[in-house]
């Protein structure tokens, strides 16, 4: 695991001891209750994968970054079978806690995805990757590595940030005290930040903007052909009174 991964990873951590809202979770009564309704996957803040995204799909799922125990007991309620991969080691552990509880089998695996994925070439019919590549400074190896191991037909669901939110500070975006200004220019390199001299913590992380060529552009180039595209927003965030924060993509391996 690299130096920046590392930081990250214990930076998930610290939250998921703060009870971050997406390190929570499912309690028992939400697990029945997704095992009696039709399945709502989420990607971004608010808004649900539309259903027909998962038509058709195979039961192989790797929940890229999905620790938490949120989108596995999801999955897992509604028939697939899954395995997470995540660096945190409290997000593996909330993912196992919930299976414990309930009584399931769940795949956990301890790993990087900026380093090579874990996993043999066309292991999962799809891959759930909701909003976590802000923490990685090359996504398009991510894109590569997902094509990698999802099998022909396969499809990836991904969840990922609007670059304008790097432009302000993060005090401004949620706090009416602090000036809504344009401070930083994209695409946003925390790791180039430290090279000034700006300390970066554990309140953060190593976080990166992306550009939409490598977001969109990245994923065409590592072969796979956009389905689907929508947008989203976040509560409570001032930058969202403007525009969407958030999108999320379905994109599928070509059958070969």
């Amino acid at each position: 695991m690299s130096k920046i991964s590392d930081f990250n990873a214990k930076t998930w951590d610290q939250w998921s001891r703060e009870d971050f809202i997406w390190t929570r979770p499912f309690t028992p009564n939400q697990y029945v209750e997704a095992k009696n309704r039709e399945i709502e996957l989420i990607l971004t803040p608010l808004k649900k994968a539309p259903l027909w995204w998962f038509d058709g799909l195979g039961k192989q799922v790797l929940g890229l970054a999905s620790g938490g125990g949120q989108q596995g007991p999801e999955l897992i309620a509604h028939g697939y079978d899954v395995t997470i991969m995540d660096i945190s080691d409290r997000q593996l552990q909330a993912d196992q806690m919930v299976a414990l509880r309930e009584g399931y089998t769940i795949g956990l695996v301890k790993a990087d995805m900026t380093r090579h994925f874990p996993f043999s070439d066309n292991s999962f019919d799809f891959i759930v990757h909701p909003v976590s590549n802000c923490y990685v400074e090359d996504i398009e190896h991510v894109w590569r590595e997902a094509f990698r191991v999802l099998r022909p037909g396969g499809v990836l669901m991904s969840g990922w940030t609007n670059p304008i939110m790097y432009m302000v500070d993060d005090q401004a975006l949620l706090s009416e005290n602090v000036p809504l200004e344009i401070r930083h220019p994209l695409p946003y390199n925390a790791r180039l930040e430290t090279l000034k001299g700006v300390e970066i913590t554990l309140d953060s992380g190593f976080q990166f903007s992306h550009t939409l060529d490598t977001q969109i552009g990245g994923q065409l180039r590592a072969g796979f052909l956009l389905k689907d595209f929508y947008e989203d927003n976040e509560q409570d965030n001032r930058l969202g009174r403007f525009s969407s924060l958030y999108a999320a993509t379905l994109a599928v391996k070509p059958n070969q």
